[in-house]
């Protein structure tokens, strides 16, 4: 499995005009929230076959911990249901090897999450997790919030696990300057332990697998496209939507959830427009990080396996 050190890949998306200032009108995915370009998953296509190499062959995803929410916090319009809230990390496996999508967390971070209730989480399960990111060949992180971020910055393998994680700009300045929580604070001299990129639109990094810029939820967030081997194509949108029902009702988390996490209404609603969008006509297996009901779905359908790989 072959990966381009980001100095080559800016070097080959500038040959491809792809991520870069190009004799386009319109910027793809703009800073001013505004509609995707109609034809932005051509270019990403596109993109997934720049690196060359062979494509993953298989999703898998752990579950490391849960937290429990009535569904009016999930969704517009929600009832009282207890609304399960997977805490995930996912796996592009390789021929030769695997790109983590986020890293999970230590039990501490968890509890921030349980705003004082104790919650499950399974130990054991994070600790396959690092097994995993320490032997990964690429780490991607969909965004700068602790459950998706702590494991590759509360690690005993912190040095390790960081040459070879991809943070953007944007995430690295939310956790050097406002990170969600203390124990996520990146100073400058860590910071720079880890592969830190910027990017217009999206970005292609391995073998079939895309970063698509999505800001809103926080602000370095971003989706991950994924194309296997089969031909099978997934997005992984992180936290665009908690559940796949944002997506096909086209509902917001409420406005109460909202404001506590600082979200951009705006542009969470076209990033939902165009993750529906092309679901519905191209067929893409859109997954939220924190759908259990999706989740238990896709494993029994075997579109996504269970366990990771460790070997």
């Amino acid at each position: 499995m072959k990966f381009l050190k980001p100095c080559a890949l800016l070097g080959l998306l500038a040959i491809l005009g792809i991520g870069i200032s190009s004799a386009r009108a319109e910027t793809l995915i703009p800073d001013v929230p505004h509609r995707y370009a109609t034809d932005l998953l051509t270019h990403i296509r596109a993109a997934a076959k720049a690196v060359p190499g062979p494509l993953p062959i298989r999703i898998n995803f752990i579950k490391i911990a849960e937290s429990h929410r009535p569904l009016s916090d999930i969704i517009v319009g929600g009832s009282q249901q207890d609304y399960v809230s997977a805490r995930t990390a996912f796996q592009a496996v390789f021929p030769g090897g695997w790109v983590m999508i986020d890293s999970g967390m230590d039990e501490t971070v968890h509890k921030f999450f349980g705003f004082g209730r104790a919650e499950p989480y399974w130990a054991d399960r994070n600790a396959i997790l690092q097994q995993a990111l320490i032997a990964a060949k690429l780490i991607v992180i969909t965004h700068e919030h602790g459950d998706h971020v702590a494991g590759v910055i509360r690690t005993d393998a912190r040095e390790e696990i960081a040459a070879k994680t991809l943070l953007t700009r944007a995430q690295v300045q939310t956790l050097t300057t406002y990170p969600q929580m203390p124990e996520i604070h990146l100073t400058p001299e860590m910071a720079r332990s880890y592969i830190v990129i910027d990017y217009e639109s999206y970005l292609p990094v391995a073998p079939g697998i895309v970063l698509i810029k999505a800001p809103g939820h926080t602000p370095g967030h971003q989706m991950v496209y994924v194309r296997l081997a089969s031909e099978r194509e997934y997005l992984f949108i992180g936290d665009v939507g908690w559940t796949l029902d944002n997506v096909k009702q086209l509902k917001l988390r409420p406005e109460t959830t909202m404001r506590r996490i600082g979200e951009s209404e705006q542009a969470l609603m076209f990033e939902l427009t165009w993750i529906k969008e092309v679901m519905d006509t191209e067929g893409l297996i859109v997954i939220p990080s924190h759908d259990e009901i999706l989740l238990k779905d896709l494993t029994a359908k075997q579109l996504i396996g269970g366990e990771l790989t460790l070997q």
